[in-house]
């Protein structure tokens, strides 16, 4: 009986919870279709919301894997909602009143201390300490500013006013960051979901095993094009590993490849895959909000990068198999559909990522755009009954797209509180000089320094978090060099994306090591030279952006410098990987590599050089295996 009772409550609880999941993704949508409220308004909402389901689903330690949720969960929960709704239940003196002049009450004081504080608790929950860490000392550093020595030194703000600025204006906790967290990322989120749901996974996962059924160490080849395929609608790395990886890398292992070769490719492709439009990782929206730029310019520019990126995993893998002699997989468990069967199936689907194109095509906001897309999936899906999202389905999107929802507005919502913090004493300016004082007048130092930054940052913070501090930190410093806005940022987000792959942290390769059962240490690294196009290319787009708008000198450059880069990463892959046409040794290795440099510089003479050089290459290699058997 005891039992039965406890079983009732918890059914109570998880019928709660959804409840509330349902009533977030309701208000969204609605005050999309109708119209959103100010800023001091939709925002406390939407931080009540992200706080509260936050506590009830992610517990304050990874080891508790209890479905039960603790007493001091519920208390942080319900904390959560009424902390920032106190805006609301004073709403007309806190909008009417001036900033930094009117008198603080202490319940103003109270509950956004305690907004704050739930904010960073669950930031550290669902990113780990490294962010938290960074806004308790930006905070330190505000008030403190005083006792700083040297550069670093500023006459500090009070702790009153620096609460007031982060929680009772439109900065801080309820920020343009916590807008787009609540706008843009919600719906694109919420796209790919549901996307996902109707049979987005399955559509890309067989048309990637039936286009590369018949080729050389197929498993794998399929991972590379699935798993940067499904990172289109995840947006997440790590979520693209969990995913797609528990079926690709036992396959890519039974094929013949190590395991940590086979664990990799997978964090590679799932982590360079958040930068394939449309829906990208939550960084391109960022992208869009700092440089003052429509979305779907983030998309085009991030095209032309993310295709190289795709087919340098995609060619290391060729160069791998080939070098370990390994030759088509006939496993008898990997079910391969014929890729007309799989489009008649679940094509239909993607008629609504061309409604999302359309509509920003027409110049529609990104929030629109996405809005539409989302209800357009639902009723194309309608269309066939495999991708059908009838009640059951649509309820997994919903949860699905919320459960993403809370974890990225935890980390936007507690880096909005830097970006806040630091606009208070003048310090970016302090730490732009810095790194241009450092650089020395040199624009290669201050594309590296920034680059190590964002790297560093994320280690411990998503390509997200990584994005928007290392924008604050270094973005500055680069324009000061001359970059163009646009292309500062995109550089940053690149970077930041490829944090998730670089050894010791590499989140990504973390979590294929797991599922590959080998080293992580080892997956890292090797990791780390698959994806070593990710480190070069953002550096010749700092000095040539012309890979972000290939034909913006002309349709013949355009096409010239997109295959001379596709050479260049032949080159550059299979010097780093030791095979072309056969095995080769140190020597041509390090040509190889230095002939990429010349192939992807987006330059007449310097193309002309390295195609000679590549040609002779491939001549020699194939006229001495042709002479090998006759030698012999």
């Amino acid at each position: 009986m005891a039992d039965q009772a406890l079983g009732q409550k918890k059914d109570f609880v998880k019928i709660g919870i959804k409840i509330v999941v349902i009533a977030m993704f309701v208000y969204h949508f609605y005050i999309a279709l109708t119209g959103v409220p100010e800023p001091l308004i939709v925002r406390p909402i939407h931080v009540a919301f992200v706080l509260f389901l936050g506590f009830l689903k992610i517990r304050a330690s990874s080891k508790n894997k209890s479905d039960k949720i603790p007493w001091y969960d519920w208390i942080l929960a319900i904390s959560g909602v009424i902390a920032p709704l106190y805006i609301l239940t004073d709403y007309r003196r806190i909008t009417w009143r001036m900033p930094y002049f009117d008198p603080v009450m202490p319940l103003d004081t109270l509950f956004g201390a305690l907004t704050i504080i739930l904010v960073l608790e669950l930031a550290r929950r669902t990113v780990g300490k490294t962010l938290v860490v960074l806004v308790v000392v930006v905070i330190m550093y505000t008030i403190f500013g005083r006792y700083f020595p040297g550069v670093l030194y500023h006459s500090g703000v009070s702790a009153e006013n620096l609460l007031e600025h982060l929680y009772l204006t439109s900065n801080g906790v309820f920020g343009s960051l916590t807008s787009l967290s609540q706008a843009e990322l919600f719906m694109f989120i919420t796209f790919g979901a549901f996307l996902q749901i109707a049979g987005g996974e399955k559509l890309f996962n067989d048309i990637a095993v039936a286009a590369t059924k018949n080729s050389i160490g197929g498993p794998a080849k399929a991972a590379v094009i699935g798993s940067a395929l499904f990172g289109t609608i995840s947006g997440s790395g790590v979520a693209n590993v969990y995913a797609t990886g528990s079926v690709t890398i036992p396959l890519m292992k039974r094929a013949g490849y190590k395991p940590e070769f086979a664990g990799a490719v997978e964090a590679v492709a799932s982590s360079l895959g958040q930068l394939i439009p449309p829906v990208m990782g939550a960084s391109a929206f960022l992208i869009a909000e700092f440089s003052q730029r429509p979305y779907l310019n983030v998309a085009a520019a991030a095209v032309v990068p993310s295709l190289l990126y795709v087919y340098a995993i995609y060619m290391s893998v060729h160069f791998e198999a080939r070098r370990l002699n390994l030759g088509k997989y006939s496993g008898g468990d990997l079910e391969v559909n014929p890729i007309l069967e799989t489009l008649k199936n679940y094509g239909h689907i993607l008629v609504s990522v061309v409604i999302l194109i359309g509509f920003l095509i027409m110049r529609r906001t990104a929030y629109y755009s996405a809005t539409m897309a989302v209800i357009s999936v639902v009723i194309i899906s309608w269309v066939r009954a495999a991708t059908r999202i009838g009640p059951k389905k649509f309820m997994e999107a919903v949860e699905l797209s919320i459960s993403r929802i809370v974890t990225i507005g935890a980390t936007v919502i507690a880096a909005g509180l830097v970006v806040s913090t630091l606009q208070t004493t003048g310090t970016i300016f302090k730490i732009t000089a810095l790194i241009v004082q450092l650089a020395g007048g040199s624009l290669a130092v201050a594309v590296v320094l920034v680059a190590l930054i964002v790297i560093i940052l994320g280690m411990g913070l998503p390509p997200a978090g990584a994005f928007l501090i290392a924008s604050v930190f270094g973005a500055s410093a680069l324009m000061n060099f001359g970059v163009a806005p646009f292309t500062t940022y995109i550089f940053i987000f690149m970077f930041g994306i490829t944090a998730m792959i670089t050894p010791p942290v590499c989140t990504a390769s973390y979590a294929a090591a797991s599922i590959a059962n080998t080293s992580f240490m080892k997956t890292g690294i090797k990791g780390f030279l698959i994806g070593i196009p990710a480190y070069i290319i953002p550096f010749f787009i700092i000095y040539n952006p012309v890979l972000l708008d290939l034909f913006s000198e002309g349709a013949f450059f355009g096409v010239q410098i997109l295959l001379s880069s596709v050479l260049g990463i032949t080159c550059l892959v299979s010097g780093v990987s030791g095979y072309l046409l056969k095995k080769h040794n140190a020597a041509v290795r390090i040509i190889l590599i230095i002939n990429s440099l010349l192939l992807i510089w987006p330059e007449t003479i310097s193309d002309i050089i390295g195609l000679v050089v590549f040609a002779a290459i491939i001549g020699w290699q194939y006229f001495s295996i042709r002479a090998a058997p006759k030698a012999a």
